[in-house]
Formats: C-alpha cells, sequence, structure tokens
C-alpha cells in the first residue's frame, strides 16, 4: 500500500466535518481540528485550533504538511448569524481568509463548504450562473467567504445543504424529524419550502471523487432532485415506517424566524454530474442511506456512553 495523502479537516466535531473524517478515514491521514467541543474518533488525530489566530492555523498547516484541507468550520445557525453579525463575521469570513493566506503559495488543495443560502429563494432550481443574493447573514458571509476562497488558485466551492447523524447534542433536520416521529410527537412541515439536501456521507463520497479528479470552481452539491421540507418529512416517515398523520403541512411564513429564509433554495447539480461523471443521489436514496446507517454501529449513535467518541 502507498502513503496515504494527509487531510486536514475544520470542524471535525460538528455534522459535516464528524461525518467526513469517519467516511475518509481509510483513505486519507485525517488530522482534525475543533475548537470548543473536544472530539475523539478512533483512527483519527484531533486537535484543539481557534482558527482566529493566524499563528496557530499557520503553525498547524506548517507540522502537518496536509496535500488537502476541507473547511468545514462555521457558524451554521442562520438566526445566530443573524443576531450576532459580528460573530458570524469573525468564524464564517475572517477564520477562513487566515487560512487561504496561509495556504495561498502552497501546493494544497482547499475545498470549501458554502451553502446554498447565497441564493435568494425565489425560483429555485439554481445554477452557478444565477445571480447571488443571500436573504440573511448566513448566506452573506459563506458568499465572503466563497471570495476569500477564490484567492488561492485550483481551490473548490462546493454549495450544499445536508442532513445527517451529529455526534454532539445537537440535531440535523433528519435526526429532529426521527425523533420527534418516534416520540409520537406532532410536528409541523413547511410545505412551501422546497430544497435539494443530501446526506453527508454521500456527500463524503462525492468530496473524495473530487478531489481525486482534482475539480476546481464553484459547484452546487445537492441531492439530484428536490421536494419541500413537508415532503421529506413524510419520506422519512415513510422510510422509518413512523405515521406520517403526525406531520402537519404549514407555510413557513406563518414561523416566526430572526433571520429570513429563501423559499425555493433547489439546486440544479448537472455541472457536478458532468464533472464527475456521475449521477449524484436523489433525497429518496439520501434518506435510505441515513436509514441504512442508524441501524448499524456506524457512527456509534445510542451504542457509547460517552457522545464525542466514534467507534468503527
Amino acid at each position: 500500500m502507498g502513503i496515504k495523502e494527509k487531510m486536514l479537516i475544520t470542524g471535525v466535531s460538528g455534522l459535516l466535518g464528524n461525518n467526513l473524517a469517519y467516511s475518509l478515514k481509510d483513505t486519507y491521514d485525517i488530522l482534525g481540528l475543533y475548537n470548543s467541543y473536544p472530539v475523539t474518533i478512533k483512527g483519527i488525530y484531533t486537535e484543539k485550533c481557534e482558527l482566529l489566530y493566524p499563528y496557530v492555523i499557520k503553525r498547524i498547516i506548517s507540522e502537518y504538511g496536509p496535500q488537502v484541507i476541507i473547511h468545514c468550520a462555521s457558524l451554521a445557525s442562520v438566526d445566530k448569524c443573524e443576531v450576532d453579525k459580528s460573530t458570524a463575521k469573525k468564524i464564517n469570513v475572517d477564520a477562513t481568509k487566515n487560512i487561504v493566506e496561509d495556504v495561498i503559495d502552497m501546493d494544497v488543495k482547499l475545498i470549501y463548504i458554502s451553502t446554498d443560502a447565497v441564493y435568494d429563494g425565489v425560483k429555485g432550481n439554481f445554477s452557478e450562473d444565477d445571480n447571488i443574493n443571500p436573504q440573511n447573514h448566513y448566506g452573506v458571509t459563506k458568499y465572503e467567504g466563497e471570495l476569500e476562497v477564490r484567492k488561492k488558485e485550483n481551490s473548490l466551492i462546493l454549495r450544499t445543504n445536508l442532513f445527517g447523524w451529529n455526534i454532539q447534542d445537537k440535531k440535523s433536520l433528519g435526526e429532529w424529524i426521527l425523533e420527534s416521529l418516534k416520540a409520537k410527537q406532532k410536528i409541523n412541515g413547511f410545505e412551501d419550502v422546497y430544497f435539494s439536501s443530501i446526506y453527508t456521507m454521500e456527500l463524503a463520497r462525492i468530496i473524495d471523487m473530487a478531489i481525486r479528479k482534482n475539480l476546481t470552481g464553484v459547484y452546487n452539491c445537492g441531492s439530484s432532485d428536490s421536494c419541500s421540507k413537508y415532503e421529506f418529512a413524510l419520506k422519512i416517515a415513510d422510510c422509518f415506517g413512523l405515521d406520517k398523520a403526525l406531520v402537519t403541512p404549514i407555510s413557513i411564513d406563518d414561523f416566526n424566524f430572526k433571520a429570513k429564509r429563501g423559499k425555493n433554495l433547489t439546486l440544479n447539480v448537472s455541472k457536478l454530474q458532468k464533472a464527475l461523471d456521475y449521477k449524484l443521489p436523489t433525497i429518496d436514496q439520501s434518506i435510505k442511506a441515513f436509514h441504512r446507517d442508524s441501524e448499524s454501529i456506524l457512527l456509534g449513535k445510542g451504542n457509547i456512553d460517552h457522545p464525542s467518541i466514534i467507534t468503527s
């Protein structure tokens, strides 16, 4: 066996960072960086790092010498970003700038995880050539992060929306729906909000393919189809054999969010499919994979005492 490439993942204690580390640990030598939430992952090196301190991330990159950096760390709560715009800018823009400046002249593949929230959510089926018009500060800061990453030659930006299994005590949309329905709690689903969400482990496979093909530029990366969040809840109920009658369709207009949301953030992923020569999964396929992993000890979810340890 050859020597594995070194990969650095920021935000390894977060949903995507953690799932990427688990999925890719047999393919790459991985160092995962966390900040406020210590995490131990079998087969992965982890280290605490404050990305707002340029000298800290510079030292780590210099000492570790990664060939690939996947920048997942961000403040992803849309409402928190709206309330605390200063912190959102520091985490989503300034920290990204620090990383870019440290690797700008290095032979390192930089991959930035962006969001569908850079679009306005009006027409839907957004392509990468459509106008950028975020409706909230989260989307603004993620796009500003994109602009920093573009300064790095051969970088890759993926605009996505995702769900999966967290190791922290917080829940992705899929987990929240599942836990509520298992507890026989009634929930509301937005029938007028549409997206192209993709399962984290499917996204990990796509990122690995993109690395191998040395993809560069900006790509939408979501499921190959779309549905409303109400339909998404029904699909999860169907897949897990739960009561769909517990899900009530409502309008997002009736919900008092602090930040404005776009109603139709569906993504056109044809550019990425063509570049990879690969058909991205449908939402149903993503949910089936989500269900498959719930029945294994893949992420140690509910099978271990300590929520920050992954077993294999």
